[in-house]
């Protein structure tokens, strides 16, 4: 009997340190590649272009009223240059630049290509007032960055977003875009 508990407490022992040892292993892993709010900022904002990218190109097509395919492209031609500087950055800090949207914004765009009219504009326009607080909201976080190539691409891109959103919000009222968001 002794042996037998001898040998289960020798197992147990066993177990624990293999416990310890992936638990150590797991915590250097981890360690060795942490990823900083500014990486993960960084592909938070690439992610967040290209799906301002996509979406503008599809209201430029889709888009019933004159109002909302002007705001499109502009969406579209401000997140182009936005991704530019975006991906570069990335690539400065060697970060990996995600190529593709979020999960989340796939199904935005999938949803949007079903609809059609007012009802794609009204639908568009919604999306891009909740996605551009929320882009606001990420870049005001990230505005006092110590990186100073992050903080200024902080500062070029926050009134953008901003002129966005305002002009979104006019959209949805039914008011006149701001004169500033405007492209000839």
């Amino acid at each position: 009997m002794q042996s037998r508990a001898k040998r289960l407490g020798h197992r147990g022992m066993q177990s624990g340190r293999l416990s310890l040892i992936a638990a150590v292993a797991l915590a250097v892993t981890l360690a060795a590649a942490p990823q900083s709010d500014e990486q993960t900022f960084i592909k938070e904002a690439v992610q967040g272009n290209l799906t301002e990218v996509q979406l503008g190109e599809l209201a430029a097509q889709r888009a019933e009223t004159e109002p909302v395919r002007k705001f499109a492209e502009t969406v579209r031609m401000d997140h182009q240059a936005a991704l530019k500087r975006a991906t570069n950055l990335a690539k400065s800090l060697k970060v990996e630049a995600p190529t593709e949207p979020a999960t989340e914004a796939r199904g935005i765009y999938d949803r949007l290509s079903q609809l059609s009219g007012s009802e794609f504009d009204a639908t568009f326009v919604s999306h891009m007032i909740t996605l551009h607080e929320a882009a606001i909201a990420r870049y005001s976080r990230n505005a006092s960055s110590n990186n100073d190539a992050v903080a200024s691409m902080v500062a070029e891109a926050l009134p953008k977003l901003k002129a966005h959103l305002a002009t979104a919000q006019a959209l949805q009222k039914g008011a006149p875009a701001p004169a500033h968001t405007q492209h000839p």
